[in-house]
């Protein structure tokens, strides 16, 4: 697309009608938050059905929902550098040891800017269930399964109730067997894939609770999360799984696994040296 999707938007304003100038209002208005959000509840927020959105979209001469979303992205990807320190984008040109510098001092920034955006109450709430769950879930898509794999391996450690699933078609089979009050800790930046949305439906016909770990607290599956716990840079969908975006995420997991281990601290403390138990005789 030659023209960015704003520019587009505004030149065909006028040509627009009533209900297609309420989704770009919308859009004009939230253009970020757009961005992670399903074509049905862009088309709830502006009181105009989904088939209003799809004709939205193909009168922008794109295929559909998705890629008018990334076209958003991109539009936004200059706004974004124009916002960076000065020198922070790494170039051709850095040596190794500017390189080191710079991605260290994205990590620092991402870590102090999670501190910040977590919510002690959601923490404390998160951890409150997982102490009381049957047992725990964790997971993840994508980059994220590999944070979701982190947790289960941390948690694992003091609770033998930790489970984490990477097979997408395993991960259905053992949400739907969910007992009452079991719980599932979820990664997701944007809280708004197709896998999460789906999951969450499951998660609430079998009467589980859902921790999600997101960046976004408006997003689809917040609404339907018991704890909502917020962390990460503010990144576009080109970017996804940065090393900040992990490393917030992976904060988190070691603040809720303290909070958590707190619940029943000699418990914790038991399961710990069984497993450096087991672990030392396995070296031997």
């Amino acid at each position: 697309m030659g023209k960015d999707i704003i520019a587009l938007m505004l030149q065909e304003y006028q040509r627009f009608t009533r209900a297609e100038r309420k989704i770009a209002d919308y859009v004009l208005d939230h253009q970020e938050e757009t961005q992670y959000i399903s074509i049905t509840d862009l088309s709830n927020q502006c009181g105009v059905a989904v088939s209003t959105v799809s004709l939205f979209c193909r009168k922008l001469k794109l295929a559909g929902f998705n890629d008018f979303k990334l076209e958003l992205a991109r539009a936004a990807l200059p706004a974004r550098a124009a916002l960076s320190e000065p020198g922070s984008e790494i170039t051709a040109e850095d040596s190794a040891a500017a390189v080191m510098g710079k991605v260290l001092s994205a990590v620092q920034d991402t870590l102090n800017n999670a501190y910040h955006m977590l919510s002690e109450r959601e923490i404390i709430r998160a951890a409150d269930l997982l102490h009381q769950a049957g047992q725990v879930v964790c997971l993840g898509q994508g980059n994220h399964a590999v944070v979701a794999l982190a947790a289960w391996a941390q948690f694992s450690t003091t609770s033998p109730k930790f489970k984490t699933i990477q097979d997408s078609h395993m991960q259905t089979v053992v949400l739907s067997t969910l007992s009452e009050g079991d719980a599932v800790l979820y990664f997701s930046y944007s809280g708004a894939t197709h896998e999460l949305l789906e999951a969450v439906d499951v998660i609430r016909n079998r009467g589980g609770k859902l921790i999600l770990v997101t960046r976004y607290p408006n997003s689809p599956a917040s609404a339907s999360a018991d704890a909502v716990l917020l962390c990460g840079p503010n990144e576009q969908p080109f970017q996804f799984g940065s090393t900040s975006a992990l490393a917030a995420q992976l904060y988190v997991v070691e603040v809720l696994l303290s909070e958590f281990s707190r619940r029943d601290p000699e418990k914790a403390e038991q399961n710990r040296r069984s497993v450096g138990k087991a672990l030392t005789q396995k070296c031997v």
